[in-house]
């Protein structure tokens, strides 16, 4: 084997030429291709772990929910004993109208006890202007009805009461305490938040919805934390859905594209390793004179399969290990100076990350690898059977 690898890197090393330029052709194609992909990758990667960074700051790890009669807050101290769980928050969901001259805005309210420690920590930690008292509304909904903290707007509940000349809406005025920002929309122009005592007052009947929000320690264990909540209440009525559950159509459909994108950027990689394949078959019809020497001296076919195949796949190995370290520099880069920037109005976002994970690495690597050795195959076993006679003869 040591006789096999002197040989390859010498022919490896020793080009002029046509052979220099296919080799040069060669190696810095797989290098950009290999660059580019694990480039794309990361900022599709990026993108996916940042919206989850956003989700997480305005969501719920998980949602305790009932299809029937059961009193939520018997439940809450068997889910706080779970060893996961930080804090749970019950909250009533209804159905209201906000009024502010001729401007109207369909929101959702949200009754919660203002004195909650996970109230104040999420909702407090959003707010941009005021503070957690009277109405908490998102900004979008301000925007819409032009109302800052202090203004009054006219709350509406859509089941009024019935009175002998029909029906008449039911409406409060009420005071705007607070503004927060999360940068999702179904919550900035959605959800206002509103005192569970007030709440319950005011809209008495009518439609409503009542759960629980539970924050655990680590979002990402999500789904392990909601079978141990659904095992413990033991409960069949009832609803838990984590956020991964609410989200699952979103990420699915972006770990889809990402995994199209990584087949369809693979296909840069074929590409350049045509390249390897016209290199050694030129490189075959250089060396033929040496392959029938090397065949006369007692060297085997497998071992000048060997030769060129080293020949093909180090070009490979050293594009690619050569693509992969320049990858990082430049995820490096583009992070330090946030280089890719988008319009946070859109993405819920400001700017979006490069981040290269070890999986999207080893499939790279792996599949340039097998793309190179593929390419260099057909061209070495071409080598490995030039007939010794019929070249000496002509020579």
């Amino acid at each position: 084997m040591g006789t096999v690898l002197k040989i390859a890197i010498r022919y490896l090393v020793s080009v002029r030429g046509s052979t220099l330029l296919i080799t040069l052709i060669s190696f810095f194609g797989v290098f950009l291709s290999v660059c580019a992909i694990l480039l794309t990758l990361g900022v599709f990667t990026g993108f996916q772990d940042s919206l989850k960074e956003k989700i997480l700051s305005s969501t719920p790890h998980i949602i305790v929910s009932s299809t029937g009669y059961e009193d939520l807050k018997n439940f809450i101290r068997r889910i706080e004993n779970i060893p996961e769980v930080k804090e749970v928050l019950p909250f009533t969901l209804y159905n209201a109208i906000l009024v502010k001259e001729d401007r109207v805005q369909p929101v959702t309210i949200k009754a919660v006890n203002y004195r909650e420690k996970a109230f104040k920590d999420i909702v407090g930690s959003q707010l941009v202007s005021g503070k957690l008292k009277d109405l908490v509304i998102g900004k979008g909904i301000a925007d819409v009805l032009g109302v800052f903290v202090g203004d009054r707007v006219i709350l509406v509940s859509p089941m009024g009461i019935r009175t002998p000349t029909g029906f008449v809406p039911k409406t409060r005025e009420i005071k705007v305490g607070g503004i927060f920002h999360t940068g999702s929309y179904d919550r900035d122009f959605v959800i206002a938040y509103m005192r569970h005592e007030e709440a319950k007052r005011f809209f008495r009947r009518g439609f409503k919805f009542d759960g629980l929000e539970v924050y655990i320690e680590d979002p990402y264990r999500a789904q392990e934390v909601k079978r141990l909540i659904v095992e413990t209440l033991g409960v069949k009525g009832l609803i838990v859905r984590s956020w991964i559950d609410l989200n699952r159509p979103l990420f699915n459909a972006l770990q889809l594209e990402k995994l199209a994108l990584f087949l369809i950027l693979l296909l840069m990689v074929l590409v350049a390793s045509f390249n390897i394949t016209s290199l050694l078959f030129v490189k075959a019809r250089e060396k033929v004179r040496d392959i029938a020497v090397l065949k006369t001296f007692g060297m085997k076919s497998s071992d000048i399969l060997r030769i060129f195949l080293l020949v093909g796949m180090t070009i490979g190995v050293v594009g690619a290990v050569l693509g992969i370290g320049v990858s990082f520099g430049l995820a490096y880069l583009i992070n330090e100076y946030r280089l890719i920037r988008v319009p946070e109005e859109v993405y819920m976002m400001s700017h979006i990350p490069v981040h290269i994970k070890t999986a999207d690495l080893v499939a790279v690597f792996a599949g340039t690898l097998f793309l190179s050795f593929l390419s260099s195959l057909i061209p070495a076993v071409r080598a490995s059977k030039e007939n010794v006679v019929r070249v000496l003869r002509n020579e």
